[in-house]
């Protein structure tokens, strides 16, 4: 079945991510995977994004580069109207929720709610200090949300989950390799959350080098701040090692090189693709236990979980016992692309079948309600609407 898909995603960056990326990096290959599988695709992103979809934008170039901060509401506002406005054109609306700037695309999607998808890209706000965020998902918990990991529910039980899909990358641009040198490497973005300072002891425990790779954002002064007064000051040009920031075919060896890539994950992350791309390339994984981690990692065979950076830095002493292959394997079993554009069909046909099936299934008890039923009870609107609804979910299911 062929389906007009909206896929709309802050215009934060351009398409495909040339270095650093987030949800961009995912969002990419799910569109051009769907235009593969035969799909009518309209993309909501930034003009001079490179896509083989229909382009929609309401801002020419990256926000980021731009200086633009995302705080700056209006241009990602302006892009969820402009989806909602053309909803019409398509039977599924697909938003990626990633900041608070994308919550206005919940209760702008209220009337439109049966043919729209929500891919939640962050962990419960209020384990990140945003109790009232929380407040507001829960008024549209009855929305159909996508989670990216099953660990990522936690502390969002109360959103309508309908789905996990893992993030896939496209294992085209990875390539695997079974001779790396002798350097451990981390990669992201300077962030507490994301451990830097404890891959940098950990390398120094282990006496190991480490190979820093990552972007620093200046437009947010709490990590600038942590990358040069908490890690800078670390780097010996020796040992420890800040490559810049990476990407393409510089990041596909950075990683594959590397013995391992160290993931001292500080917070519940969804899921962390950057694990799954090191994986890809056959390098294991050495993270603590938080997060999608233990979802990615299978411990012992393509990686290990740990606690503490100790145990981090004892198991990179014993990484040559992983076989490299199993990494790979993992990932194409589980993570590549193709299998997620394979999940998020499925989800989006089903939501299509559920939509179409409310819509006969007003129109059948409009036709049998009696002409004076604006005088009936609430107990009585209750029951159909009721009825309707267990209706659908048996021939859904």
């Amino acid at each position: 079945m062929k389906l007009r898909i909206a896929e709309i995603h802050i215009p934060w960056q351009t398409l495909p991510v040339k270095k650093y990326g987030g949800s961009e990096r995912v969002l990419y290959p799910l569109v051009e995977g769907l235009v593969k599988k035969g799909h009518d695709v309209t993309l909501f992103a930034t003009g001079d994004t490179q896509t083989s979809a229909k382009l929609i934008s309401v801002y020419p170039r990256s926000m980021y580069e731009d200086g633009i901060a995302r705080k700056n509401t209006i241009y990602p506002l302006l892009n969820i109207l402009e989806a909602v406005e053309k909803h019409h054109q398509f039977d599924i609306l697909h938003f990626h929720l990633n900041v608070s700037e994308d919550y206005p695309a919940l209760p702008l999607s209220q009337h439109i709610r049966n043919k729209t998808v929500f891919t939640v890209h962050f962990t419960a706000p209020s384990s990140k200090g945003y109790p009232e965020r929380d407040t507001f998902l829960k008024k549209y918990s009855q929305l159909q949300y996508v989670s990216i990991s099953n660990s990522q529910r936690k502390g969002m039980d109360y959103l309508n989950w309908i789905k996990t899909v893992y993030n896939g990358i496209d294992l085209r641009e990875f390539t695997y390799n079974d001779t790396p040198e002798d350097y451990f490497v981390w990669m992201g973005k300077f962030n507490p959350d994301k451990g830097t300072k404890e891959a940098v002891l950990a390398a120094k425990k282990a006496g190991v080098k480490l190979l820093l790779g990552g972007a620093i954002d200046n437009l947010d002064g709490l990590d600038s701040a942590y990358y040069y007064q908490e890690i800078k000051p670390l780097i010996d040009d020796k040992q420890i090692v800040y490559v810049g920031e990476v990407g393409g075919k510089k990041k596909d060896s950075l990683l594959g090189n590397a013995r391992a890539f160290l993931n001292p994950i500080k917070w519940n992350e969804p899921f962390g693709l950057v694990m799954a791309e090191s994986l890809a390339v056959g390098t294991p994984v050495i993270s603590l236990n938080n997060g999608a981690a233990p979802e990615i990692i299978k411990n012992n065979e393509t990686g290990f979980i740990v606690n503490s950076v100790e145990k981090m830095a004892e198991k990179m002493k014993v990484i040559g016992s992983i076989d490299r292959k199993k990494c790979r394997a993992r990932v194409e079993k589980y993570f590549s692309s193709e299998s997620m554009v394979n999940n998020y069909i499925k989800v989006f046909t089903k939501v299509t079948k559920t939509q179409k099936m409310s819509t006969k299934m007003d129109e059948l008890v409009a036709s049998e309600m009696p002409e004076d039923s604006h005088n009936y009870s609430d107990e009585f609107q209750r029951s159909q609407l009721y009825l309707k609804n267990r209706t659908i979910k048996k021939f859904t299911s």
